[in-house]
């Protein structure tokens, strides 16, 4: 890939999905998206999974809070992220759910 190119992906396939996410994670990704950064809802998202861990086979839930709502929602993601998180799923035995909700909270919080 030519120099000038290196933060763009290759082209890869694009894959829909509903999604439960807590509003108040949405929320920050919207602010985001609409202030802050050039990116998509959908590609923030997709960028958290790409960022997301699990260290040591250590997974660390987070209890949410407790008058959160989740909204499901059409969300967009590279066809490789989506078989991250199936991998993760069926390795740790996590709803795709959790995994996308933790994967987007420890993003915001660490980055």
């Amino acid at each position: 890939m030519q120099k000038g190119f290196y933060r763009f992906y290759l082209k890869e396939k694009w894959i829909n999905r509903n999604i439960e996410i807590e509003e108040t994670l949405y929320s920050k990704l919207k602010q985001l998206s609409e202030n802050e950064l050039d990116a998509s809802i959908n590609k923030l998202i997709d960028a958290c999974v790409e960022n997301f861990k699990i260290e040591n086979d250590t997974v660390i839930y987070y209890k949410k809070p407790e008058n959160e709502i989740s909204i499901s929602r059409s969300i967009r993601l590279r066809e490789s992220m989506w078989d991250k998180l199936e991998k993760l799923k069926s390795e740790y035995d996590i709803s795709l759910y959790k995994l996308i909700n933790m994967s987007i909270k420890y993003t915001l919080e660490n980055h």
